[in-house]
């Protein structure tokens, strides 16, 4: 069994990275806001907005922000490349030391095959990352380590919102028929509301996940404290049994008149 908390580190690390540049590309627009051209804050008329203007500062302005959320994107999806890297990573790690310990559902090649797989292996992890904390957690209360129980709520509304998120991308807010009267009735624009929905559900399903990844290696670190002190013990006991063996041995020797061995001899 090895250890994996500095694995466990790295991938928290990039998850932080992550929600700090989602975050920051979600508020660029308002600050577009503020520098006052409303026009710019629709993604498709954005260049069109800053050709046509008579202001050289606006220009400047505009192609700044152009730069600035052009330079942004590229360092997000970074973030997510390297994230993904760490994380399989980590993944492997995690199941294989599982493994040493009890059964799981899935084996670490599997668990990463299936964890990669375009857009559902992102739901399929909901399933895999379950199995690893069910099998943990039962593993740790059978040995009486278990200090915490795992928050499996906060993991099943990261699930739900994950769908919700999907329903959002996929899904016309104009052919919801009971919305749209809701949205009339209030005077509202659902397109709108779609669409604040689903930035912050971007920011919120990162945050629901790191709660849930925290929880799981801080007992993933503990098991391993445990297995590291029961195996030293295991250890101890093996070489302090040895001694003992080799001393009723010694004993019997010399109560029949007999030379030590030189093993003892040497000790």
């Amino acid at each position: 069994m090895q250890d994996n908390t500095k694995r466990a580190k790295r991938v928290l690390f990039w998850m932080k990275v992550v929600i700090v540049l989602l975050f920051v590309l979600w508020f660029i627009p308002l600050s577009l806001f503020v520098f006052g051209s409303l026009a710019i804050l629709t993604e498709f008329d954005f260049v069109q907005s800053i050709m046509s203007s008579t202001s050289g500062f606006w220009y400047l302005v505009g192609g700044l922000m152009i730069i600035l959320r052009m330079f942004w994107i590229f360092a997000l999806l970074g973030a997510i490349f390297v994230f993904c890297i760490r994380y399989l990573s980590w993944l492997y790690r995690a199941v294989s030391n599982l493994r040493l310990l009890t059964t799981t559902s899935f084996s670490p090649v599997a668990a990463v095959l299936l964890t990669c797989i375009p857009f559902f292996g992102y739901f399929l992890n909901y399933f895999i990352f379950s199995d690893m904390v069910k099998r943990q957690e039962r593993y740790m209360e059978q040995h009486g380590v278990l200090k915490e129980r795992f928050p499996k709520k906060i993991l099943n509304v990261w699930f739900i919102a994950s769908l919700v998120l999907l329903i959002l991308v996929f899904v016309d807010p104009d052919q919801l028929g009971l919305w749209k009267i809701v949205y009339t009735m209030i005077d509202y624009d659902a397109s709108g509301a779609f669409n604040f929905g689903e930035k912050t559900l971007i920011l919120i399903i990162p945050i629901l996940y790191i709660k849930s990844f925290s929880a799981y290696i801080k007992q993933e670190r503990e098991l391993f404290q445990f297995r590291t002190e029961e195996l030293f013990n295991k250890h101890v006991d093996e070489v302090i049994r040895e001694r003992e063996i080799l001393r009723a041995a010694e004993k019997l020797r010399k109560s029949r008149g007999l030379e030590s061995s030189p093993m003892n001899q040497e000790e």
